[in-house]
């Protein structure tokens, strides 16, 4: 019998330090100070110490997500990462933010492979990154299948996949399966499709151990068992560790035990990665210290629907622009959770790191039901591999009332624009940001040359104190 620990973090976004996490105390939310790669740095080095067959993996959406890596797309990352002890990555949609060129040179520049099977040059079709690696412990041969998101053409703007071709990697991962199965011990398969995509795909592939899902938040306390396959997910936001110890006898798994880790205040801090990260942070002192405004509310991305922090994205909007009906931003997952009291410059390029451009958008009552049906459908449809969305789009003005589970098309039971009615023909007036929001209608967007950082900060400093809507606006029935 031989004995692995397999570590995964996924979709630390940028979370370098620690910092606020919202967990649920009964049925209420409750912040506690978790994370930084200080802390996991030292955990996998103790880990390392004392145990043998220490294999550590991140699940992608490794270099967006705070102003220091959008500033330096990704680059002021590479001094921390060179001391993580990483054995592997997978790419996640957002690390294609800066271009497949600066993604290419981010990859080479770490110390770790990039993983992907189902993400190809355009020109010639041929792998962008090496589809899997093999690492070897104490005679054990462990092989790491990457598959990256597969939607990055669809759902992100375009400047993301230029270049690039992604596929669902479905066949893909099938035949790297195929041809690893009886050369190694064990098959990982390194994932930043989404917890609903990874299972489905365990259904449909043979011969898979792991799926370490990444893309989705997910904060899997017990793994999925689907197919023969163990499912996990660890969170985001650099505040939790996967803890996977398995136990292999005659090329199979004969025992587990897994372990989602909360990187708590209670751990100690690497101090070589602790002034690594504060050498990082230096060049944004300004911006950590410059408050822009107060929230009576805790600001947060915990909840599908809708939540606090959009919900101040979107109420900034259409104050800045009170000639539009709507407001609407795009329902992301990513940025930690901001207690109660002073908001720094800097959380807001937490809050909305893209820092988009402010556009408007005439759309008729028609068009903009078909747009919300669609965004319902990429959240919540029947077929996985048709979830592409993060959560339901976040908007101020807008009332609406849906069944989840009704077909697609079908899912608006009521919706309102300014508390009266919807009327299918008449024209609607929307603020929004960014060329992620209504990719479709892009040539019909006016971009209006100012910043969604700057147009928040107006409004906060305009308001005094935010305080969030407590009454629902986004309802499933």
């Amino acid at each position: 019998m031989a004995k692995l620990t397999i570590i995964q973090q996924n979709d630390t976004h940028g979370s370098l330090d620690l910092h606020d996490e919202l967990f649920w105390k009964d049925n209420q939310p409750e912040l506690k100070k978790t994370g930084g790669l200080p802390r996991i740095a030292k955990y996998v080095k103790n880990l390392k110490l004392k145990t043998e067959n220490v294999l550590f993996l991140d699940g992608g959406d490794l270099f967006h997500g705070t102003l220091p890596l959008v500033a330096s797309k990704g680059e002021a990352l590479l001094p921390a990462l060179h001391k993580m002890e990483l054995d592997g990555w997978v790419p996640g949609n957002w690390d294609y933010a800066y271009g497949k060129e600066q993604l290419s040179s981010l990859a080479n520049a770490l110390p770790f492979p990039a993983v992907a099977c189902n993400v190809k040059e355009s020109s010639s079709d041929s792998f962008f990154l090496k589809p899997y690696l093999i690492k070897e412990f104490n005679g054990m041969k462990i092989a790491i299948i990457g598959l990256t998101y597969p939607y990055v053409d669809e759902t992100m703007p375009e400047s993301f996949a230029k270049g690039l071709s992604f596929s669902k990697g479905v066949e893909e991962a099938r035949r790297c399966v195929d041809e690893l199965k009886d050369s190694v011990d064990l098959i990982v398969l390194l994932s930043h499709m989404g917890l609903p995509l990874d299972v489905e795909l365990a259904t449909q592939v043979e011969g898979i151990d792991i799926i370490l899902s990444g893309h989705s938040h997910d904060r899997i306390e017990r793994p999925i068992t689907v197919n023969g396959a163990l499912v996990v997910q660890a969170g985001s936001s650099a505040s939790f560790l996967g803890k996977l110890e398995i136990t292999l006898k005659d090329g199979k798994i004969a025992d587990y035990q897994y372990e989602l880790v909360a990187i708590d205040e209670s751990f100690p801090v690497d101090e070589e990665m602790e002034g690594i990260i504060e050498e990082i942070l230096l060049p944004y002192k300004k911006e950590r210290k410059n408050i822009v405004g107060r929230t009576e509310s805790i600001l947060h991305r915990m909840t599908l629907n809708e939540a606090p922090m959009d919900q101040l994205i979107t109420d900034a909007y259409l104050d800045s622009f009170p000639e539009c009906d709507l407001a609407f931003s795009h329902g992301w997952r990513y940025g930690t959770p901001i207690r109660p009291g002073d908001i720094t410059e800097y959380d807001l390029h937490s809050i909305i790191p893209t820092n988009p451009q402010m556009f408007t958008l005439e759309m008729s009552g028609e068009q903009l039901i078909n747009a919300l049906e669609k965004n319902l459908e990429m959240v919540f449809s029947r077929d996985p591999f048709k979830q592409k969305g993060g959560y339901i789009l976040r908007s101020s003005g807008l009332f609406m009332a849906f069944k989840p589970y009704n077909p697609d098309g079908n899912r608006i039971q009521k919706l309102l624009v300014g508390g009266k009615e919807i009327s299918l023909t008449k024209k609607y007036k929307i603020a929004g940001g960014g060329k992620q929001l209504f990719k479709n209608a892009e040539a019909r967007k006016t971009y209006h040359g100012v910043q969604a950082i700057d147009v928040i900060k107006k409004f906060l400093q305009q308001r005094g104190t935010y305080k969030a809507v407590q009454e629902p606006r986004i309802i499933s029935i």
